[in-house]
């Protein structure tokens, strides 16, 4: 038996003139396409658990710090997270061709 993947729930915040359709199919494009970056749906809360948690460790850090090869893991992992993410809100926003103000994607979970 398959562990269900761990729930979690997208919502966009901000967006300034959009319709509530518009607004739906740009949260399905960023869900589909963050799912995607992080290699699916099961893969979406464990890998921003990891990016907070490799935030959170690194955050007192100089840059020096962060650059040692003892941080490699920490690095990759926000890495991986704000790839996806950066793509997501690209794929999302992309086809309104226009500014949506301030928007952005919450994940809750």
């Amino acid at each position: 038996m398959s562990e269900k993947p761990a729930p979690y729930t997208l919502r966009m915040a901000d967006a300034t003139g959009l319709s509530a359709a518009e607004r739906s199919a740009a949260e399905l494009r960023f869900r589909l396409a963050l799912e995607a970056g992080v290699g699916g749906r099961e893969g979406v809360v464990p890998t921003l658990q990891a990016c907070m948690l490799a935030r959170s460790l690194t955050s007192q850090l100089t840059p020096g710090e962060l650059a040692h090869p003892d941080h490699d893991a920490e690095r990759e992992v926000i890495a991986l997270w704000e790839k996806a993410e950066d793509q997501a809100i690209m794929t999302a926003l992309k086809p309104l061709h226009r500014d949506t103000g301030d928007a952005r994607f919450e994940i809750s979970f």
